[in-house]
């Protein structure tokens, strides 16, 4: 997806998240955020059922506490907020949890529940800080790779790999030259879009 056709940007979007009847800006936030929230989960140890469960209520949340939120770029960034919320919703969703099962599975549930309390998240900013890098390199290279053409995403994704680049010039017929000239234009464009999203998303 092209630069001019993906314009979230992230005061915008808060502001028009604050008129709670602003469908549309609601869509945008969960298209934008709900695979960082559920990435976020899952990397807690949480099963991919309850993790799903999880990530709608944080969304929920959201939805019910965005006005708290107050926009600056100077203090704290954006996915911190939503990480601090994850983490007081998964605190939550143990706690009933533990109040409608039995027997082994309760024991279960709360010895999971203890170990992710005691180990995962008190460093719940560095795992959120991990995941955001991860998701945001994602929405980077789906923004721009429309603009590329095929052979350097291909260039792209093999140095992702790290694949030498006397293989990938092989393997794609092109000269080692090109390969570095490749990798250095995919690698500027992707550093600007990061940038760009961070910036707007953080």
């Amino acid at each position: 997806m092209g630069e001019e056709n993906y314009n979230p940007t992230r005061v915008t979007l808060l502001a028009k998240l604050k008129k709670t009847d602003n469908d549309e800006a609601w869509l945008e936030f969960e298209t934008i955020y709900r695979g960082f929230i559920l990435s976020l989960i899952v990397r807690m140890g949480i099963n991919q059922q309850d993790a799903e469960d999880i990530s709608q209520a944080v969304l929920t949340k959201v939805w019910q506490k965005i006005e708290d939120f107050e926009y600056n770029e100077n203090k704290g960034k954006f996915h911190n907020w939503l990480a601090a919320m994850t983490r007081n919703t998964v605190k939550d969703f143990f706690r009933t949890k533990k109040n409608f099962i039995t027997g082994r599975d309760s024991v279960e549930y709360q010895e999971q529940y203890l170990d992710i309390e005691e180990h995962v998240l008190p460093d719940i900013e560095n795992l959120a800080r991990e995941e955001w890098v991860l998701h945001i390199t994602n929405l980077a290279w789906d923004n721009i790779k429309a603009d590329i053409f095929e052979t350097k995403r291909e260039v792209f994704k093999m140095v992702s790999q790290e694949v030498p680049n006397k293989e990938i010039a092989q393997k794609l017929g092109i000269s080692e030259v090109s390969v570095r000239v490749y990798k250095a234009e995919v690698f500027e464009k992707m550093r600007s879009e990061i940038s760009r999203l961070n910036r707007e998303l953080g």
